[in-house]
């Protein structure tokens, strides 16, 4: 649909819609704080200027375009239309909707090396919404890495959809400070290795789909990394939904300090995903005593004609002969969970392509200082 009747549907939503129509049970239950996102008008910071970039870098600020680096392969302009592969069916995405001031297409028909898309929010007591629609052709390769952030006081809803019709690496990065909700939908036409990370933020709410077409091949390994007082709810939703389609999720959730955080790998083969394989694994750690952490990796079939479809659950803790053997070798006990918590993220940044990983992993060692 176009901007305007997004707005328009999403202010009549948003008024009508509960923040949550299902039941509130062990297995369905919601774990973001719907409550952290009340309270906040849409932003009325003027629009800035567009200025330079470094090369291959979009960057939106407050919900408005600022500033694209020449790219090769790669267009941006306004977009047009919005919301084409996903619906507005919860408040949140109504809410979204109504705020929105404007939407960026990015086409991309070659390699990048990689693009970077950021998308922040810094207005303080205010809902700012961004929203990007990625158009990736056959051809496109190499690595896109889309990092959102909402500063200290800020509300901001950010959503990418899309098609990716090549191999590409796709990186979501959701940066907490104020609340923040992302949400990426994308149609998989070829192979995409997806490698989310969520950390900080007083609620920091991920929702991801990615829905895989005939024999094409979704491959994604998360974090979520819980410090001081945040709270992380992230979702991954690996759907077949075309015939002999590869479906895999494998998330690390690690919760210090006094955190909470939640993660949900889903995998789904529909009835028309026969022949397909899915799988996803939860792996979660609890590095403080007043932290909570929680994996519920699920599968869902709907056709008896499937080549494969498991789930599993692991807890990342060290039992008493790894830590003997850990101590053994001069490691100190009060150096045991830093030690387990950098193994995870190590893991999660060996998963990512060197391009990608030069732009991630300083983000996180502030973190570990």
């Amino acid at each position: 649909m176009d901007l305007k009747s997004a707005k328009a549907l999403g202010a009549e939503l948003a008024s009508k819609l509960p923040w949550q129509e299902i039941a509130d049970s062990p297995t369905v239950r919601y774990y973001t704080d719907w409550s952290k996102f009340e309270g906040y008008k849409p932003v009325e910071v003027p629009a800035q200027q567009l200025g330079e970039a470094e090369p291959c870098k979009i960057v939106l600020a407050n919900g408005a375009l600022v500033s694209m680096g020449e790219c090769r392969g790669v267009e941006a302009s306004g977009a047009v239309e919005v919301f084409q592969y996903l619906q507005i069916n919860s408040k949140i995405l109504a809410l979204h909707a109504s705020a929105l001031r404007e939407a960026v297409r990015i086409t991309i028909t070659g390699r990048v090396e990689p693009l970077v898309v950021i998308m922040s929010a810094s207005a303080r007591g205010a809902h700012t919404a961004s929203h990007v629609v990625i158009e990736a052709g056959p051809s496109a390769a190499g690595s896109v890495v889309v990092y959102a952030e909402a500063a200290e006081g800020a509300m901001h809803t950010a959503v990418v959809e899309g098609r990716l019709g090549g191999d590409l690496e796709y990186v979501l990065v959701s940066r907490g400070g104020g609340p923040q909700y992302v949400h990426s939908a994308l149609a998989v036409e070829k192979s995409v290795a997806a490698r989310p990370l969520a950390f900080g933020g007083a609620m920091n709410a991920v929702r991801e789909e990615y829905v895989i077409g005939e024999g094409a091949s979704a491959e994604v390994v998360g974090l979520e990394l819980g410090v001081g007082d945040s709270r992380i709810d992230h979702v991954v939703s690996v759907i077949n939904d075309a015939p002999r389609g590869r479906g895999f999720a494998r998330l690390y959730a690690v919760a210090a300090d006094r955190s909470f955080v939640t993660q949900r790998a889903v995998g789904r083969i529909t009835k028309r995903g026969a022949g397909s394989n899915s799988a996803v694994e939860g792996v979660v750690y609890i590095a403080g005593d007043g932290a909570v952490a929680n994996t519920q990796p699920v599968i869902l079939v709907e056709t008896g004609d499937v080549e494969g479809a498991r789930h599993s659950a692991a807890d990342a803790a060290l039992d008493e002969d790894r830590e003997f053997f850990l101590r053994a070798r001069g490691v100190r006990k009060d150096d045991l969970p830093k030690l387990l918590m950098l193994s995870l993220v190590d893991q999660y940044l060996s998963s990512l392509s060197e391009a990608a990983r030069g732009i991630v992993e300083p983000l996180l060692k502030p973190l570990f200082s």
